[in-house]
């Protein structure tokens, strides 16, 4: 199971700063010549309103990605640790977004010097940081990695804890 970051939006206090955070670590790998042609930045991660409710939305690195079978040039894979873009590859055509179920991936002008949309998306902030940048900025504790010890033991806990409202019941 791949891991990915999840958040707890009733937690989430919409302050975007994972946002913030999500360019500041791509930015030397991706921005910074766009952000010095004046192109606008990409987070690879959205904070949502929506009923009263923020919730940041961001890849869930799908086991079997429906991003990654959409893409028409097999610019989309999966290497061992997140599914990933080849921004080589990727001419933007927005497959990808078509497929998303999330909604977690974005097009835009990352690679300026051939300036063609190029896809991109969470990749769990691979070669930034120790974890992802958007969970160690998150003031409210909202955006958690799960992995899949963690989210084995996660559903564990909730069939034990369904069991005693079971028993306590009858």
């Amino acid at each position: 199971m791949n891991a990915f970051v999840l958040a707890v939006p009733s937690r989430c206090i919409g302050c975007r700063a994972c946002e913030i955070a999500c360019v500041d670590a791509h930015m030397a790998a991706d921005m910074g010549q766009a952000m010095e042609n004046g192109q606008p930045f990409s987070p690879r991660i959205s904070v949502v309103r929506e009923s009263g409710v923020t919730a940041p939305i961001q890849c869930r690195q799908c086991e079997d990605a429906p991003c990654a079978k959409a893409c028409p040039v097999g610019a989309i894979s999966y290497d061992g640790k997140a599914v990933v873009i080849d921004a080589e590859r990727c001419f933007g055509c927005k497959a990808c977004l078509a497929s998303c179920p999330f909604g977690a991936m974005q097009v835009g002008l990352i690679n300026v010097e051939h300036e063609v949309p190029v896809a991109h998306k969470c990749d769990l902030c691979d070669g930034h940081r120790d974890k992802p940048a958007c969970v160690s900025v998150c003031p409210a504790g909202a955006l958690s990695v799960f992995s899949s010890e963690s989210l084995q033991k996660l559903s564990a806990n909730k069939r034990l804890e369904n069991a005693r409202m079971t028993a306590h019941n009858s």
